[in-house]
This record gives structure tokens, C-alpha cells and sequence, in this order.
């Protein structure tokens, strides 16, 4: 088993000025409230994660070819735990919990720095390769090198492996085994399957949210990517994101008709509560409780989930305008 030396500094919030006690002041809130259907806003980041607790992929560009779609191979495989393979139905959403994950495992996962792409047309079949590369944050070494995860034999390599790693038996299960399509995510939102009764959804994150939560906790830095979305937009004001929930507003990319229905907010949890590319000196930060003291008006939420009503693509830069779902 890997041994992990991290250090992981609690955030103290007890010494931030009065006057930064509470978020989202009435400025923001009037202009998140004023914001129109008109609005527009430019894609900033575009982020993959192949495997469930893994860190992620940057894009240029994401196509989807139908309705439903999600980003390729976002969260197509997963760490299940042995403990819980008599949860696991496949098909069905499962709770986080039931996985070797960033919610169960953080500083553990943190550990590890993955790439992963997809190597189409492989074969005379057009079969395709899923490639996963996996090293040492720390060290650089390589534990895998583009091992192909289509294969049962290589899945249950890189098992083996984690669940040694970790001290946790765990099985990397996919329900897309003998197709190209990806058609179940292995998400952290149910909303998808309670609403549409599908797993797949797209995770949004309105960086001017991200910054006013830095403002508000005096914080250096803050990552958009610590809290794991597909998507970062630039332009709303912040915590308007929350608006197009209550209001079923769509975002659409013009240029090709993509469209995305949002359709909850996020809700946070323990998963973020360490940013892995600062390993092994970590920032600790309780996310959740962080949220609901100083933004009680949206308690522990951030960022919203949506899903595709309409195929095309978009591409770092990209406009999207914002639209009364209709």
C-alpha cells in the first residue's frame, strides 16, 4: 500500500474582517436579479473526467451527437467498491458513497495525475481504444501507460491496483463494455435519472462565482476546477447561475444549435474539500459549511447541472446566450 505524506492546513475563516462575514452582497444580488434572457456568455474551460475520482482532461472542443449526450466518456468507469457491489444495478444511478472516489477517498486520489483520450477507429471494425495513462503527482512515475480500459483484462489491472493502493477492494466497472456509445454516466447528481431518467448531465461553473467566494473567504486562489465541472463560463453575474434553475432557462450555442437545459443546482460535499494539484500541501476547506454561513441565502450550493435537449458542439470561446426554455 502506497504510503501518503500530506499535509493538510485547516482554513481558518474566524479572522476575516466584519465586513466580509457574509457573500453575495446587494450589489450582486441585484445584478444577478437583473440579469435577462438576453445574457451572454463565453466558455472559459472544457474538463473530462474519464474515471470517477480521477482528475480530468482539458478540452478544446466537446461535440454531441444527440440528445442526452454528455461529455465523451465523462465518467464512464468508476472504483466500485467490493463492499457495495450488491448496490450496484446496472443502468441505475448510485450514490457517491459506493465508490473509491474523490467524496470517499480524497487525499488518496489526489495522489494520482491521469490523461485519458479516445483512439477512434482502431480496427477494421471501427472499434475504439480508451487509454489511460496514470503517474505519481509527486515523483512523475508511471503506473500506467495508456492502458486500454475497453478491455475487461486491463480494467481489472487497474483494480487490482487501486484496490492495493488504497486498502480497498474495489472492481472498475463501465456499463458501456461493448460500445462506443456513451449512454450512463457514473455522476454525482440523480437529477438526471429522477428527471429524465438518465444518468448523463453536464456540470456548469460561473466563474464570476468562484471569485466572489475568494473575495468573500480572502482566499489567495481559488480554482474553478477544484469543484470538478465540465464547463467554466465567463460573463453572468455571480450566483445568477441559481436563477436559471428556478426559471428552466436554457443555454444555447448559436453556431451549431446546441442546446442545454439546466435543470438543478449543485450540491457540495467533502469531495472538494481538498484541490489536488496542490498536493501534498493541501488547503482544507469544509466547502459545505463554508457555503451556508457565508452565502446562507443558497446554503451549501454551487454550480448547476444540466442536460442536452439539443446536439452540436462548442469550443473554448464559445457564446452561449441564455433562453426562457421553451
Amino acid at each position: 500500500m502506497m504510503k501518503i505524506l500530506t499535509k493538510c492546513r485547516s482554513f481558518d475563516d474566524s479572522a476575516l474582517a466584519p465586513g466580509h462575514k457574509t457573500g453575495n452582497s446587494l450589489e450582486a444580488n441585484t445584478a444577478a436579479a437583473t440579469a435577462s434572457s438576453s445574457t451572454c456568455m463565453t466558455v472559459s474551460g472544457l474538463h473530462r473526467y474519464a474515471v470517477k475520482g480521477l482528475s480530468g482532461d482539458q478540452l478544446t472542443r466537446v461535440d454531441f451527437d444527440s440528445a442526452g449526450d454528455t461529455f465523451p466518456d465523462d465518467r464512464r468507469f468508476a472504483l466500485l467498491l467490493e463492499s457495495a457491489q450488491q448496490n450496484y444495478k446496472p443502468g441505475e444511478w448510485l450514490h457517491k458513497e459506493n465508490f473509491l472516489c474523490a467524496f470517499s477517498d480524497p487525499e488518496f486520489l489526489a495522489q494520482f495525475k491521469s490523461n485519458y483520450r479516445i483512439e477512434k477507429g482502431h480496427g477494421s471494425d471501427g472499434s475504439q481504444r480508451r487509454l489511460l495513462t496514470l503517474k505519481s503527482r509527486s515523483t512523475g512515475q508511471i503506473f500506467f501507460d495508456e492502458i486500454d480500459l475497453q478491455q475487461p483484462t486491463n480494467r481489472e489491472r487497474f483494480a487490482e491496483f487501486m484496490s492495493t493502493e488504497s486498502g480497498k477492494k474495489v472492481h472498475c466497472i463501465t456499463s458501456n463494455s461493448s460500445s462506443n456509445k456513451h449512454t450512463h454516466q457514473f455522476g454525482n447528481t440523480s437529477s438526471g435519472y429522477k428527471q429524465r431518467n438518465d444518468t448523463r448531465t453536464v456540470h456548469i461553473i460561473n466563474q464570476a462565482t468562484i471569485d466572489d467566494i475568494q473575495n468573500t473567504l480572502q482566499l489567495p486562489f481559488l480554482q474553478a476546477t477544484r469543484f470538478r465541472p465540465n464547463i467554466v463560463i465567463q460573463g453572468p453575474p455571480a450566483w445568477s447561475e441559481f436563477d436559471w434553475v428556478a426559471n428552466k432557462q436554457q443555454l444555447l450555442e448559436p453556431e451549431s444549435g446546441l442546446t442545454l437545459t439546466v435543470i438543478s443546482k449543485t450540491v457540495r460535499c467533502k469531495g472538494v474539500s481538498i484541490n489536488p494539484s496542490e498536493y501534498p500541501n493541501f488547503t482544507c476547506l469544509d466547502v459545505p459549511k463554508l457555503l451556508a454561513q457565508h452565502y446562507p441565502q443558497h446554503g451549501p450550493y454551487l454550480g448547476v447541472y444540466a442536460v442536452v435537449d439539443a446536439p452540436g458542439s462548442m469550443q473554448i470561446g464559445s457564446v452561449l446566450q441564455l433562453r426562457k426554455d421553451v
